[in-house]
């Protein structure tokens, strides 16, 4: 006799999640803040000054179900990010973190695992403001 699980296995839960959006520009910017922002690096917090900023459009919003964006910069997953507007999000990491210029950018979800890509990469690539500003 068969049993039925009612559709509450991890395969059925993967497929109702809202997709995630996909992604139609990256920019990086070297900033330097008055204040030191908050960063959490393998478990310790720390503060820097220089700071990379990454700033994403989406062609939709994120859907927010107790998980974030991640984005993916080649192999470098950002996790901490900020919506800044309609289909709009600033991602930063330590001006020290190794963001390669022309690196495939893609999106996933933090806060449910370890984040993966969820988007195609290699269809989109990071720029760099030339001038450092938002």
């Amino acid at each position: 006799m068969a049993t039925q699980d009612g559709g509450s296995g991890p395969e059925d839960t993967r497929k109702q999640r809202p997709a995630v959006p996909g992604i139609r520009s990256a920019v990086a910017r070297r900033v330097r803040y008055p204040k030191p922002r908050r960063f959490f690096t393998a478990g310790r917090e720390h503060t820097e000054v220089d700071v990379l900023e990454v700033d994403v459009e989406t062609d939709a919003d994120f859907p927010i179900a107790g998980t974030g964006p991640a984005l993916f910069v080649g192999d470098v997953a950002l996790i901490d990010s900020e919506r800044v507007g309609e289909r709009r999000y600033r991602f930063f990491a330590p001006a020290s973190t190794p963001l390669a210029k022309d690196a495939s950018v893609a999106l996933g979800r933090a806060g449910s695992g370890i984040p993966r890509p969820e988007t195609p990469r290699g269809l989109l690539r990071l720029e760099w403001s030339a001038d450092g500003s938002r």
